[in-house]
């Protein structure tokens, strides 16, 4: 869960501000500590610290560092607390090696302890320092006679659990050394200059040729050339070109990312609803000849996963449907046979929980179909029918238009499925999918024109409040989860969700006078129950807030209102959780919290 980038040119420039810039945009995926290296006429130079990168580059002028070939890190925590020794890049005894490293190694301390029995010292308490120390003795045991690429083979050969590491030798002063295992690295390529890092955004200002590496593939950099082999055997993959654009990872103006891309929402929206027609069949076929479905997916995604699974649910009433979250999945894995369909749900394509449970469940014959935002990522590429969210990067930790984007496409999958069993004729199907396409945008453009002064201004009514509940019921309890999951994870305040009629079995013990209590309560069936649950909390003195559809009997039991224009229930999930979106963010903000970087989380996670 944490950045790498690495820089390798022929140009008579220092890299280190590359690397800064680069880090600078992976922050969101660690923040605890920092650091830098570079090769300097055959020697090594490393700064690094705790902190954020603006904190120890003011400290340490991280741009100071020459050199043409260099690698930067920010951590994310898992072996060690954050301190400048656990702080990446680490180095060797003999300061020659340098290592950066995502992911954690399992038998780090079996390796570790024969490291120490043949003299080796270490100088940080993380899982990643043992990867140079074995480098090094395997150069050792050779008498430097084998290359360095054959010892950096040799040493991820003993490696057990995941990574994505980069590696540079003072001796290869233009090469930089990569493995990838279920940790993202991504290659990006120009004439001059190659790259590797974590996440696109990193270089995305230098070029948008891509090269995903994949699981098991090692590789070397030089400025000149990419090469990639797998099990001793040359891989030659073609670039990928992105459609990102190197303002797309800027926040504009807006003062955080998770704003823009709140604002984002409806370019978002309008460009995953167009999508080819022809997938969408493929996949509704593949949903159709499933004997059972099973949508898996973590945080977030899995609140997306939900709305489709309740709108499958409506349509499939004969069809055994299944919701499991992926770091679970083990408990049911018995429920997958060679007739069953995942749908998969990850943001990044690369969430390790889902990537080792499609890995699973692919050697049992069960068939996929996988949404994601980033094009080649893994999980797609595990799937029979990857289906592509077009919301271009998300920085901000906290995921929004990645999330309603990802319950469009299920809508439109769901739409499509329903068209494809007979449950809408023809005519039926055309007015709703150009509903989906062209409404969805326009209403959550309004949605955020007309709520964000209100959100705003409720944040400072809530912002003194330890807790809060999220109501709902039948398919928008999702909405109701994941507003409960965006206000916790940025403003921490105390945030839970349940079915409405849950509420009075337990929950409704905890409401006193002012209590934030959030109706999610649109103009559907669930609209009088909904009435009786506001008049429980109201009974209590709770501070009620209605999200609804003018819903004049909701709007007399409230104390405060966002009024959502009326929709097709595919557009609700949609059009419902933006206010919650907005409500989490100023709130945060109130509270003199930064919404990009919610502490002890990352954007990608790929550790169990």
């Amino acid at each position: 869960m944490c950045g790498i980038i690495a820089i390798t040119t022929s140009s008579k420039i220092n890299v280190s501000k590359m690397i800064t810039d680069g880090l600078k945009k992976l922050e969101y995926r660690g923040y605890d500590s920092v650091g830098i290296a570079t090769i300097n006429n055959g020697k090594i130079q490393v700064l690094k610290d705790a902190g954020s990168i603006d904190t120890v580059n003011k400290r340490m002028s991280f741009e100071d560092l020459e050199g043409t070939i260099g690698i930067g890190h920010t951590r994310w925590a898992t072996h060690g607390p954050p301190s400048k020794e656990n702080a990446h890049p680490h180095s060797d005894c003999t300061g020659n090696i340098i290592v950066v490293h995502n992911g954690i190694i399992e038998n780090y301390l079996h390796l570790k302890e024969a490291l120490l029995n043949k003299g080796h010292q270490f100088s940080s308490e993380t899982d990643s320092e043992v990867i140079v120390h074995l480098m090094e003795e395997e150069l050792l045991k050779t008498g430097r006679k084998q290359s360095i690429l054959e010892a950096f083979k040799q040493t991820i050969a003993q490696l057990e659990g995941t990574y994505a590491i980069t590696l540079i030798h003072s001796t290869d002063p233009d090469t930089i050394f990569l493995a990838r295992k279920d940790s993202p690295l991504v290659i990006g390529v120009r004439e001059d200059i190659k790259f590797a890092a974590s996440d696109i955004p990193a270089f995305l200002e230098y070029t948008k040729k891509v090269i995903v590496l994949r699981n098991g593939e090692i590789a070397t950099l030089t400025p000149k050339a990419v090469y990639i082999e797998k099990n001793g055997f040359r891989i030659q993959p073609k670039p990928v070109v992105v459609s990102w654009t190197a303002e797309s990872a800027q926040k504009s103006g807006y003062p955080h990312f998770m704003l823009k891309e709140i604002h984002e929402q409806p370019i978002a929206l309008k460009n995953t609803l167009n999508i080819n027609p022809d997938i969408m069949e493929k996949a509704s076929n593949k949903v159709l000849k499933a004997g059972k479905i099973i949508f898996l997916a973590c945080g977030t995604s899995y609140h997306a996963g939900l709305t489709g699974y309740h709108q499958f649910l409506r349509i499939l009433q004969k069809k055994p449907l299944y919701k499991i979250i992926a770091s679970e999945y083990e408990t049911y894995s018995s429920l997958v046979d060679e007739d069953t369909l995942i749908i998969a749900v990850s943001q990044s394509g690369e969430t390790l929980d889902v990537m080792k449970a499609v890995t699973h469940v692919r050697k049992l014959g069960a068939s996929i179909v996988s949404l994601a935002n980033v094009v080649d990522s893994s999980i797609p590429r595990l799937s029979q029918i990857p289906l592509y969210t077009k919301a271009g990067p998300e920085i901000g930790v906290a995921a929004t238009k990645t999330h309603t984007a990802q319950v469009a496409l299920l809508a439109r999958l769901a739409l499509q499925v329903e068209h494809d069993i007979g449950q809408i004729n023809r005519t039926e199907f055309k007015e709703q999918l150009h509903s989906l396409i062209m409404d969805t945008p326009q209403i959550a453009r309004t949605v955020i024109n007309q709520n964000e002064f209100k959100a705003k201004r409720l944040a400072s009514i809530i912002d003194n409040q330890q807790h809060a509940y999220f109501l709902a019921r039948g398919l928008n309890y999702p909405i109701a989860q994941e507003g409960a999951l965006k206000l916790k994870e940025i403003s921490y305040i105390h945030a839970e969700a349940f079915p409405a009629g849950e509420s009075k079995h337990g929950p409704i013990a905890l409401v006193e006078p002012q209590f934030p209590v959030i109706m999610i309560a649109p103009n559907d069936r669930t609209a009088k129950k909904i009435q009786g649950n506001a008049e429980e909390m109201r009974a209590r003195r709770a501070y009620v807030v209605s999200v609804t559809e003018k819903n004049h009997e909701i709007i007399k039991r409230s104390d405060y209102t966002f009024l959502i224009p009326k929709s097709s229930p595919l557009i609700r999930p949609i059009s419902y959780v933006i206010p919650l979106q907005m409500l989490a963010y100023y709130t945060a903000v109130r509270r003199g919290f930064d919404p990009d970087k919610p502490k002890n989380l990352a954007k990608t996670v790929t550790v169990e």
